[in-house]
Protein backbone atom coordinates (compact mmCIF):
# COMPACT_ATOMS: atom_id res chain seq x y z
CA UNK A 1 0.00 0.00 0.00
CA UNK A 2 1.12 3.59 -0.19
CA UNK A 3 2.59 5.65 2.59
CA UNK A 4 0.45 8.48 3.87
CA UNK A 5 2.25 11.62 5.02
CA UNK A 6 0.29 13.46 7.67
CA UNK A 7 0.93 17.18 7.94
CA UNK A 8 -0.10 17.95 11.50
CA UNK A 9 0.61 21.66 11.13
CA UNK A 10 -1.80 21.79 8.21
CA UNK A 11 -4.44 20.06 10.35
CA UNK A 12 -3.78 22.38 13.29
CA UNK A 13 -4.08 25.45 11.09
CA UNK A 14 -7.30 24.11 9.56
CA UNK A 15 -8.69 23.50 13.05
CA UNK A 16 -7.67 27.02 14.15
CA UNK A 17 -9.52 28.42 11.16
CA UNK A 18 -12.66 26.27 11.33
CA UNK A 19 -13.26 25.95 15.08
CA UNK A 20 -13.82 29.66 15.95
CA UNK A 21 -16.32 29.97 13.11
CA UNK A 22 -18.24 26.91 14.22
CA UNK A 23 -18.16 28.00 17.86
CA UNK A 24 -19.37 31.48 16.92
CA UNK A 25 -22.28 30.01 14.96
CA UNK A 26 -23.06 27.66 17.86
CA UNK A 27 -23.25 30.54 20.36
CA UNK A 28 -25.00 33.01 18.05
CA UNK A 29 -28.23 34.74 19.03
CA UNK A 30 -30.41 32.39 16.94
CA UNK A 31 -28.68 29.22 18.16
CA UNK A 32 -30.16 27.03 20.94
CA UNK A 33 -27.59 28.55 23.32
CA UNK A 34 -28.57 32.09 22.32
CA UNK A 35 -32.26 31.30 22.69
CA UNK A 36 -31.71 29.76 26.15
CA UNK A 37 -29.61 32.75 27.21
CA UNK A 38 -32.34 35.13 26.02
CA UNK A 39 -34.95 33.09 27.88
CA UNK A 40 -32.87 33.30 31.07
CA UNK A 41 -32.55 37.10 30.66
CA UNK A 42 -36.31 37.38 30.13
CA UNK A 43 -36.93 35.38 33.30
CA UNK A 44 -34.60 37.67 35.19
CA UNK A 45 -36.07 40.90 33.74
CA UNK A 46 -39.69 39.83 34.29
CA UNK A 47 -39.03 38.71 37.86
CA UNK A 48 -40.01 35.15 37.03
CA UNK A 49 -36.95 33.94 38.94
CA UNK A 50 -38.05 34.39 42.51
CA UNK A 51 -35.10 33.12 44.48
CA UNK A 52 -31.41 32.49 44.26
CA UNK A 53 -31.87 28.72 43.93
CA UNK A 54 -33.94 29.09 40.76
CA UNK A 55 -31.33 31.44 39.33
CA UNK A 56 -28.50 29.03 40.20
CA UNK A 57 -30.37 26.14 38.57
CA UNK A 58 -31.01 28.06 35.36
CA UNK A 59 -27.45 29.44 35.31
CA UNK A 60 -26.07 25.91 35.73
CA UNK A 61 -28.28 24.73 32.88
CA UNK A 62 -26.87 27.55 30.71
CA UNK A 63 -23.33 26.48 31.64
CA UNK A 64 -24.12 22.86 30.79
CA UNK A 65 -25.60 23.85 27.43
CA UNK A 66 -22.54 26.01 26.75
CA UNK A 67 -20.11 23.21 27.60
CA UNK A 68 -22.00 20.79 25.39
CA UNK A 69 -21.98 23.28 22.53
CA UNK A 70 -18.23 23.91 22.89
CA UNK A 71 -17.48 20.18 22.91
CA UNK A 72 -19.77 19.58 19.94
CA UNK A 73 -18.17 22.49 18.06
CA UNK A 74 -14.74 20.98 18.56
CA UNK A 75 -16.00 17.60 17.43
CA UNK A 76 -17.60 19.13 14.33
CA UNK A 77 -14.39 21.00 13.40
CA UNK A 78 -12.29 17.85 13.81
CA UNK A 79 -14.77 15.81 11.82
CA UNK A 80 -14.63 18.32 8.98
CA UNK A 81 -10.82 18.16 8.93
CA UNK A 82 -10.77 14.36 9.04
CA UNK A 83 -13.45 14.16 6.37
CA UNK A 84 -11.18 16.24 4.14
CA UNK A 85 -8.36 13.75 4.74
CA UNK A 86 -10.73 10.89 3.97
CA UNK A 87 -11.75 12.58 0.72
CA UNK A 88 -8.09 12.86 -0.29
CA UNK A 89 -7.56 9.22 0.61
CA UNK A 90 -10.62 8.21 -1.43
CA UNK A 91 -9.23 10.12 -4.43
CA UNK A 92 -6.00 8.12 -4.09
CA UNK A 93 -7.99 4.88 -3.80
CA UNK A 94 -9.91 5.69 -6.98
CA UNK A 95 -6.64 6.38 -8.80
CA UNK A 96 -5.25 3.06 -7.54
CA UNK A 97 -8.37 1.19 -8.64
CA UNK A 98 -8.13 2.77 -12.10
CA UNK A 99 -4.50 1.69 -12.37
CA UNK A 100 -5.39 -1.84 -11.24
CA UNK A 101 -8.23 -1.97 -13.77
CA UNK A 102 -5.91 -0.87 -16.57
CA UNK A 103 -3.41 -3.53 -15.50
CA UNK A 104 -6.10 -6.20 -15.48
CA UNK A 105 -7.31 -5.11 -18.93
CA UNK A 106 -3.75 -5.42 -20.28
CA UNK A 107 -3.24 -8.93 -18.86
CA UNK A 108 -5.05 -10.87 -21.63
CA UNK A 109 -2.77 -9.32 -24.27
CA UNK A 110 0.27 -10.14 -22.16
CA UNK A 111 -0.93 -13.71 -21.70
CA UNK A 112 -1.44 -14.04 -25.46
CA UNK A 113 2.09 -12.74 -26.12
CA UNK A 114 3.57 -15.08 -23.52
CA UNK A 115 1.62 -18.03 -24.92
CA UNK A 116 2.83 -17.20 -28.44
CA UNK A 117 6.39 -16.93 -27.16
CA UNK A 118 6.13 -20.30 -25.42
CA UNK A 119 4.72 -21.85 -28.61
CA UNK A 120 7.61 -20.33 -30.58
CA UNK A 121 10.13 -21.70 -28.11
CA UNK A 122 8.53 -25.17 -28.29
CA UNK A 123 8.70 -25.14 -32.10
CA UNK A 124 12.35 -24.06 -31.98
CA UNK A 125 13.17 -26.80 -29.49
CA UNK A 126 11.37 -29.40 -31.61
CA UNK A 127 13.36 -28.28 -34.67
CA UNK A 128 16.61 -28.49 -32.68
CA UNK A 129 15.83 -32.03 -31.53
CA UNK A 130 14.98 -33.25 -35.00
CA UNK A 131 18.03 -31.47 -36.40
CA UNK A 132 20.18 -33.24 -33.80
CA UNK A 133 18.68 -36.59 -34.84
CA UNK A 134 19.41 -35.78 -38.48
CA UNK A 135 22.96 -34.76 -37.59
CA UNK A 136 23.40 -38.02 -35.67
CA UNK A 137 22.43 -40.03 -38.75
CA UNK A 138 24.84 -38.01 -40.87
CA UNK A 139 27.84 -38.44 -38.56
CA UNK A 140 27.15 -42.13 -38.23
CA UNK A 141 27.43 -42.51 -41.99
CA UNK A 142 23.86 -43.64 -42.30
CA UNK A 143 21.34 -42.56 -44.83
CA UNK A 144 18.77 -40.22 -43.33
CA UNK A 145 15.30 -41.72 -43.54
CA UNK A 146 12.87 -39.73 -45.66
CA UNK A 147 10.47 -39.40 -42.70
CA UNK A 148 13.09 -37.68 -40.57
CA UNK A 149 14.00 -35.33 -43.42
CA UNK A 150 10.33 -34.42 -43.80
CA UNK A 151 9.99 -33.99 -40.01
CA UNK A 152 13.03 -31.67 -39.85
CA UNK A 153 11.72 -29.54 -42.73
CA UNK A 154 8.28 -29.41 -41.12
CA UNK A 155 9.71 -28.35 -37.75
CA UNK A 156 11.84 -25.65 -39.35
CA UNK A 157 8.84 -24.38 -41.30
CA UNK A 158 6.81 -24.32 -38.07
CA UNK A 159 9.30 -21.91 -36.53
CA UNK A 160 8.21 -19.27 -39.03
CA UNK A 161 4.53 -19.59 -38.10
Amino acid sequence: MMAIDIDYNKRLNAFKEIYPQILEMSLAEKSPFGEFKKLLEDFSNNNIIRNDQQFQSLAQALVNVGQTIVAQSQNTALSMILQGDENELNIERVALLKAQTQTELAKPKLIQRQTAQIDDNLRIEAAKVTQSVQFGYCTGGLDIPEEIMRLVKEKIENIEK
